[in-house]
């Protein structure tokens, strides 16, 4: 009995998984997200949560703030008072890479050559030209490095690390200092409408370009009382009474997209531009997700500092 590879059209199905890549990436770069709904399979995905629950209560948790663009407030900054400068709550806890057992699915799947050429892909880092699809929405290219390979992080910490929202826990808008994020949801909050993730379409081409008024207007239209943004006292993306006084706020601020992420779904998010948050979690178990960490260089490690605030030690 033959092994039924031959009544496969190869060609034909290498010519559809370029098609739906193609559809993917273009996707990614137009809207900041792509997802992969029932990535991981239900008994997989049923290990890595018993490794994730066994380790939950112990993870490690940062309660801080930080700025919007994730950088140090500047009292110099005209005006002081900028969003620039204004700051935002992080509240998370994380189980770290070490700490998960050497035969986790999950690690295996971060190992997998499979996925790291799909990610690769998607983020145009497949070593090549890229698909004809490295344009924006208007047609342009965003200027990225096609060219470059991904590698599977080195961080003993954070390689394959699982945020953990417990009930109560939010993370605020933000932008990320990665170009991009790759995480599977393994568990969901378990009250409807909580613990979800909510980004804009992407704001900005790179990390220079601070986006301030359309940030200000993203802030002042979609952050809660509960988040400590009622005042709202930084001046970008507030309406000026003799000129916009027909200009609804609203209407003119970038719309807010709930990302659909259920349980063993894979994400492909450009968080370096579309500007995003966790909403509070509420109910009685813990939001879940596991963050996959990619570089564009061999041996890459977070820094002593970063690993101490997420993780509480460095190594």
């Amino acid at each position: 009995c033959g092994s039924g590879v031959e009544y496969l059209n190869l060609s034909q199905l290498q010519v559809e998984a370029h098609k739906k890549i193609q559809t993917a990436r273009t996707q990614y770069l137009q809207t900041g997200a792509v997802t992969f709904p029932e990535f991981v399979e239900p008994s997989a995905l049923a290990s890595i949560l018993e490794d994730c629950t066994a380790k939950e209560d112990a993870a490690f948790t940062t309660d801080d703030t930080h700025t919007p663009h994730q950088l140090q407030v500047d009292e110099t900054f005209d005006p002081p008072n900028s969003v620039r400068n204004l700051k935002m709550r992080t509240h998370v806890a994380s189980i770290a890479y070490d700490e998960l057992p050497p035969e986790s699915e999950l690690v295996g799947l971060y190992k997998h050559p499979t996925l790291l050429a799909l990610v690769s892909a998607i983020t145009g880092h497949d070593g090549s030209n890229g698909f004809a699809a490295d344009l924006d929405g208007a047609g342009n290219g965003i200027g990225r490095n096609n060219c470059s390979k991904l590698y599977l992080s080195e961080d003993p910490l954070g390689a394959c690390s699982i945020n953990v929202f417990r009930p109560t826990y939010a993370h605020s808008f933000h932008f990320d200092e990665s170009e991009f994020s790759t995480t599977i949801m393994i568990r969901e909050a378990d009250m409807e409408g909580s613990g979800l993730f909510q980004f804009t379409p992407p704001l900005r081409k790179d990390s220079d370009d601070l986006a301030l008024d359309k940030v200000g207007r993203v802030i002042r239209t979609y952050c809660a009382s509960e988040e400590g943004q009622e005042k709202k006292t930084f001046p970008e993306g507030a309406c000026n009474a003799d000129t916009d006084a027909d200009v609804n706020v609203q209407s003119a601020c970038p719309p807010l997209h709930t990302l659909p992420f259920k349980a063993g779904t894979l994400s492909i998010f450009s968080g370096s531009r579309s500007l995003h948050r966790v909403t509070e979690v509420k109910g009685t178990k813990s939001r879940l997700t596991a963050v996959l960490t990619y570089s564009t260089k061999p041996g890459f490690r977070n820094s002593k500092e970063v690993q101490q605030m997420f993780w509480g030690r460095s190594v």
